[in-house]
């Protein structure tokens, strides 16, 4: 049974793996989505594949469980030479009596044993693998959804990075507008050239900026490489388009508390572990009470050992019985046992109530951060406005030369910094939608 399970698991698994290994062809790493990034994630993620495995073996421990419900049978075969028999009628120090039986000895013996009640405890273990076998499952689906947000982050993070990237662009095109108009103004002799000088430098800082910039995207494209398993041969670039959902949209509290309870997986676990406690705990109550077990035997047997002295002659026996063991000692020893088994049964209950306070703590937190990026970004977008009409008019009077360079740059890192707050805003509220649906049990 375990053998061709062990089998089928082996020729799915080289199935899987080798339509993976031809779909792997088909990538686009040079613009890889986010959906396919997840897809190869789930399938090539080294720790998601430890914990298939690990769910594999609980199956095989719920299915080996179930073995023990059946006959042992054992064969028992002999072969020997044996001595005269004395015996000592007056004692070990007086003269025996000699008797001669055959030197040869040997049997042949089928024995079967079943078992038939073991105080419950075969089936209280067959039920705690079959409740280990979810607990692994649950904590496969966790995992799963542990590896789709540190995908998703990693998305998000590089999306932040290349529009930060863009408003630099963007800036050092305009710096060079600033340097010829700086330039301009310099041959006519209405600046000097210390100000071409600012405007340079101005243009030489965003430039080592978008720089920076593009060697973190590096570093986190390739930390989505190590998580995915993608080989070194392959250079990878994220495709962060589509990554936007209507965020704004905000149920009620009590709503995704209950929601989170009915999927998280933390909760789940740690009622399945209630479950577990219970059951180790009528298995401590099995091992005071009675064991019965069936038995038969049946074998060949020589010479005949049912007479006295042994006959010469080739016999056969059967049996066919019933054993009762009733553990006596048990019934001092268990009862420590039985008052360690009651503890764990509370700490369970305390671990479930405090799962339940911890998931309605992470909805209300992680739903107050998703209002607070939602309001931040309204006042951010009137920031930008005020920022943006400001560097006009300064821009404006320095042409006129009704305002110094320095003006000009200040009114210039102002907005860009609004610019950019505004990009980490948007990018943040992103973030926190899904960090609340992760929370809500929805990613």
């Amino acid at each position: 049974m375990i053998f061709k399970i062990f089998k089928y698991q082996l020729l799915a698994f080289a199935l899987m793996w080798s339509g993976f290994s031809n779909a792997q062809h088909d990538v686009d790493y040079s613009s890889l989505k986010l959906s396919k990034a997840i897809e190869i994630g789930l399938q090539n993620n080294k720790k998601l594949q430890i914990n298939s495995i690990k769910t594999n073996l609980a199956e095989l421990k719920e299915h080996d469980l179930k073995n023990e419900k059946l006959p042992n049978v054992n064969f028992h075969t002999g072969f020997g030479v044996r001595t005269n028999l004395r015996q000592y009628e007056e004692g070990f120090l007086k003269p025996s009596t000699k008797y001669n039986v055959p030197r040869v000895y040997y049997d042949f013996t089928l024995s079967a044993e079943i078992p038939i009640y073991m105080g419950g405890k075969l089936n209280n273990e067959e039920k705690k693998a079959e409740i280990e076998t979810d607990i692994s499952k649950l904590n496969f689906r966790k995992n799963e959804r542990e590896l789709r947000m540190q995908i998703i982050t990693s998305y998000l993070q590089v999306l932040h990075l290349q529009e930060q990237q863009k408003l630099i662009s963007d800036k050092m095109h305009e710096d060079s507008i600033v340097i010829k108009q700086t330039q301009a103004l310099k041959k006519n002799g209405l600046v000097t050239y210390n100000e071409v000088l600012r405007t340079e430098l101005q243009l030489s800082n965003h430039k080592m900026s978008f720089t920076e910039l593009d060697n973190e995207i590096a570093i986190v494209e390739h930390e989505v490489k190590t998580i995915l398993a993608i080989s070194e041969d392959n250079e990878i670039h994220l495709d962060t388009k589509e990554l936007f959902t209507d965020t704004d949209h905000i149920g009620l509290v009590d709503e995704m508390i209950l929601e989170a309870n009915d999927k998280n997986e933390t909760l789940k676990i740690a009622k399945e572990d209630l479950h577990i406690k219970e059951l180790d705990k009528k298995i401590v109550k099995s091992n005071i009470l009675p064991k019965i077990s069936a038995g038969t035997e049946y074998g060949l047997q020589y010479p005949n050992m049912m007479f006295f002295p042994p006959e010469k002659y080739l016999n056969r026996i059967g049996m066919v019985g019933v054993s009762v063991t009733m553990p006596l000692s048990d019934l001092f020893k268990n009862k420590q046992k039985m008052q360690m088994a009651d503890q764990n049964i509370s700490i369970a209950k305390l671990q479930i109530e405090e799962k339940e306070n911890q998931i309605k703590h992470d909805v209300f937190a992680s739903n107050k951060r998703l209002e607070e990026a939602i309001e931040k970004i309204k006042i951010a977008e009137e920031a930008i406005a005020q920022a943006k009409e400001n560097y006009r008019i300064v821009r404006t009077k320095y042409i006129n030369k009704l305002s110094l360079i320095t003006e000009l740059i200040d009114a210039d890192n102002a907005f860009l910094e609004a610019e950019s707050n505004l990009i980490s805003l948007q990018i943040n509220k992103q973030l926190k939608y899904y960090q609340l649906q992760y929370t809500l049990g929805n990613l």
